[in-house]
């Protein structure tokens, strides 16, 4: 179901950029020692990416990326063009990604305090940079003393902020037994998600991303909007979600429960024609997410690749993809290692990991380059913000978790750095068309697009060649007098035909102007 309503202000036409804090700067010296921790070095980009020796695989160790070093590098980000910032969790928890929560509230020491994180709020808006936060509600970590405290005493206050089966046992999120599910509708727990909310709000957040948001009941979306919309009426709300919205049921956007949505399929979409030429996939994503209300449209958050993907990088050139739009998304890749479905026990997890260790980074760099600058310029140009995963704009590579999670080279700064500043200036310039212009052509062939962008200013007309010959140009035959060329790869004119993987943006003033 899809839900015409108001939209948060402040945020169409921002270029966003992911923060895994753990691995993204560390200012200062290194913390203090905590058991259970390990501690990396920064230039060691080798993931610990085998298991413990009973076997399990815990996510402790770290690298001690803070929220000052967010704030040191505010300028480089900036710089970069980007303006809204989307950090991952950061409250204690015994794991360096902190998607296992206990007490949100509590923010881990070796990421910082309550006086950091205003600060990097206060620091960030300055700059007119926004900050988003990213809150888990579904489940808590199973160290969590609410928890603990529901599983030693049978009276427990906090027994009813869990899920329980018909015999008494806790119920696991996919079975996962670090990460207990909680009772969404109970009105006490609700009680403590909004005053989680209302911590990070009230210290200068500008937004908040749910984890695992799409599988949150209605119910407790509407309330919890109605929360967060009453300290901050422009704050926006942003779900996860892996699929179109036009296939959920009882699911809103753009209405009464979320704002926005991670944009998954258009990533995928955007990555398979880039690699594949699949146009058939990308036209029919488009056309479901033209079906979203306009007001979601616009702040939409698309990405190429995140901390749940491999980088962008591998699934543009590297082996082991899933070229097959019906059996799964491109990232969806562990076919060969999984035995069963469930429990999650079965997947072969040394077997898959040491694959991702053998076959990260070999390919042609050089080739990935040009991929990825026509995948992210058609990420800049598609309706929404795009979000750039920290890194991925130096040329990290990576498969899935850990090896998607390297800390950041700050050492060797290179990959399509430049390409990415150009991008952020082609953002800034073109803002009164990208921030709300419609799509108003579209034309994908396993070659070639065309995509206009029209709103009351102008008209912008992106064309891109993604093959490695040259392509007749999507144009030929139109009027193109008083257009203005605002961005261009490798060569590329109007005139003609395209050359190898090349693109260029052209705009037409609107003749009201």
């Amino acid at each position: 179901m899809l839900y015409t309503s108001g939209r948060p202000q402040g945020f169409e036409g921002r270029t966003g950029y992911q923060i895994f804090v753990d691995r993204f700067c560390r200012e200062g010296s290194a913390p203090e020692p905590m058991e259970g921790r390990i501690l990396k070095e920064w230039t060691d980009e080798t993931p610990k990416w085998w298991p413990d020796e009973d076997g399990m695989y815990r996510n402790q160790y770290f690298y001690g990326g803070n929220l000052k070093g967010i704030t040191e590098r505010l300028h480089y980000l900036n710089g970069m063009g980007f303006d809204l910032l989307y950090i991952s969790p950061i409250s204690q928890t015994p794991s360096s990604h902190h998607y296992d929560v206990g007490n949100q509230t509590k923010i881990d020491p070796w990421i910082g305090t309550e006086e950091d994180f205003r600060e990097l709020c206060e620091k960030a808006h300055r700059r007119d940079m926004l900050i988003c936060v990213d809150l888990v509600f579904n489940h808590m970590g199973s160290h969590s003393t609410f928890f603990q405290d529901a599983l030693a005493k049978p009276n427990s206050k906090y027994h009813d902020w869990f899920e329980w089966d018909a015999e008494g046992n806790p119920v696991y999120w996919y079975g996962f037994k670090d990460m207990p599910q909680c009772n969404k509708l109970n009105p006490d727990y609700q009680e403590y998600v909004f005053s989680v909310c209302s911590f990070y709000l009230n210290m200068g957040a500008d937004g908040i991303r749910l984890d695992l948001g799409e599988i949150l009941p209605a119910e407790f979306l509407r309330k919890l909007r109605q929360r967060v919309k009453f300290i901050n009426p422009n704050a926006i709300i942003v779900s996860e979600m892996w699929d179109l919205a036009t296939h959920k049921e009882n699911w809103q956007i753009g209405g009464d429960q979320v704002d926005s949505v991670m944009n998954y399929p258009l990533s995928d979409a955007i990555l398979r024609w880039v690699r594949y030429g699949n146009h058939l996939h990308f036209d029919y994503t488009r056309q479901e997410i033209a079906k979203y209300p306009k007001c979601a449209q616009d702040v939409l958050w698309n990405f190429l690749d995140s901390h749940d993907t491999p980088r962008a990088i591998n699934m543009l050139v590297a082996d082991g993809m899933n070229q097959d739009p019906f059996s799964g998304r491109i990232w969806d890749i562990e076919e060969n290692w999984r035995r069963t479905y469930r429990p999650y026990e079965s997947f072969d997890t040394y077997g898959f990991r040491n694959w991702e260790k053998e076959k990260d980074n070999q390919f042609d760099n050089e080739f990935a380059q040009k991929e990825l600058e026509l995948a992210s310029l058609l990420q800049y140009f598609m309706p929404g913000i795009p979000i750039v995963y920290y890194g991925t704009e130096t040329g990290v590579t990576g498969y899935k978790d850990p090896f998607n999670r390297k800390s950041y080279p700050w050492q060797k700064l290179g990959g399509s750095l430049i390409h990415y500043q150009r991008l952020g200036i082609f953002r800034k310039s073109q803002r009164s068309i990208l921030a709300q212009g419609e799509i108003t052509e579209f034309k994908v062939t396993p070659s070639t697009i065309l995509v206009a962008r029209k709103a009351e200013m102008g008209t912008l007309y992106l064309m891109i060649n993604r093959t490695n010959s040259y392509q007749e140009n999507p144009v030929n035959g139109w009027n193109t007098e008083g257009w203005k060329e605002v961005y261009q790869m490798r060569g590329a004119t109007k005139e003609g035909s395209l050359p190898p993987y090349s693109a260029v943006v052209y705009r037409k003033e609107s003749e009201q102007t």
